[in-house]
């Protein structure tokens, strides 16, 4: 089943399920998150618009594991911090002109917040805070422009993209013990089996796949698009990417705006189906904890909720190619 929802008036950059599958929050230009629920694609709640006086769209979410709290990020010098079950509300202003993520760890002791790079120092910095305090831990500085990030199933590293390479931190000294140049931006992370991350890299139409533990890439795959998000399946040897360019990037290039989103068998290296699920390009593409459910956001303001059936769990998708 595809429920397909206009849910936001201008692109949504974010979406993400809650820890128990139940909820979809989505988030972007508009200001405003807004709560589905997973299986009805009912919405159930929403938050903002937010700072109205300065029109901020907001960057990044992240959900507390219990669903109380939502972190919410902005291109903005504030996060705010809103309590689902007092309506209550956290200003937490950050030394920066904006965050470029926020990421509740997952015991919500700690929230951790990238920022944008300061034009003044020419560093960013991802600043770890403990929860419910909000005093600072600690702080890592770059100097690289951070993207995005996930942290390890065990919450001891924390992946981050920027816009040359990926880095990895560990969260109980807040110090770097990996660093690759990749000399592309990193548009999205995805944790993959508990024990890898994937990178989407668009401009090369690649997903390459690193393991936490080794910090070292295992696994690459070459896919048709532009790939802005990719997403493997919690359990089969599916990945799910979603791509196009920005309109106004379509016109210089050659290539056109494949904006399908793309079913991949990650054994046999091949496409096993596509859609257009939206009409512009996808930004997040997240599965639900169960495997069953898929929710696609875009920058023409939709965001799709797809549940399948158990037998999706049946299916054989390593089956033999022919030409």
């Amino acid at each position: 089943k595809l429920r397909k929802i206009i849910a936001h008036s201008r692109p949504v950059m974010c979406g993400e399920y809650s820890l128990d599958g139940a909820f979809v929050y989505t988030a972007g230009h508009d200001s405003m998150v807004r709560v589905y629920c997973a299986y009805t694609g009912q919405e159930i709640g929403s938050y903002g618009p937010h700072l109205t006086q300065v029109g901020a769209s907001i960057s990044s979410i992240s959900i507390s594991s219990d669903n109380q709290y939502i972190a919410v990020g902005f291109k903005y010098e504030v996060v705010i911090i809103h309590n689902t079950i007092d309506k209550t509300k956290i200003e937490l202003p950050i030394d920066a002109m904006g965050s470029r993520f926020v990421q509740f760890s997952k015991d919500n002791k700690f929230l951790y917040v990238g920022t944008t790079t300061s034009s003044e120092t020419k560093q960013s910095q991802i600043i770890k805070y403990s929860f419910p305090e909000l005093k600072i831990v600690s702080a890592f500085k770059s100097q690289e422009n951070l993207m995005c990030c996930v942290l390890s199933p065990d919450d001891s590293v924390m992946a981050v993209g920027t816009q040359t390479s990926l880095l990895m931190v560990s969260t109980a000294e807040m110090k770097k013990t990996f660093d690759e140049e990749l000399n592309v931006p990193v548009p999205d992370l995805y944790v993959f089996k508990n024990a890898f991350v994937a990178v989407p890299l668009s401009d090369e139409q690649m997903v390459y796949f690193y393991s936490f533990q080794k910090q070292e890439s295992v696994f690459s795959m070459k896919v048709h698009n532009r790939v802005n998000t990719a997403a493997p399946h919690p359990s089969l040897q599916v990945m799910v990417i979603g791509g196009g360019l920005d309109p106004k990037l379509v016109a210089k290039t050659k290539e056109g705006n494949n904006i399908m989103t793309q079913f991949y068998d990650m054994v046999g290296k091949q496409i096993i189906h596509e859609q257009e699920i939206h009409a512009a390009p996808t930004h997040r593409l997240r599965w639900s904890p169960d495997g069953l459910g898929l929710l696609s956001v875009s920058e023409d303001g939709s965001i799709a909720i797809i549940r399948f059936s158990e037998e999706l769990f049946n299916y054989k998708w390593e089956q033999d190619w022919t030409e």
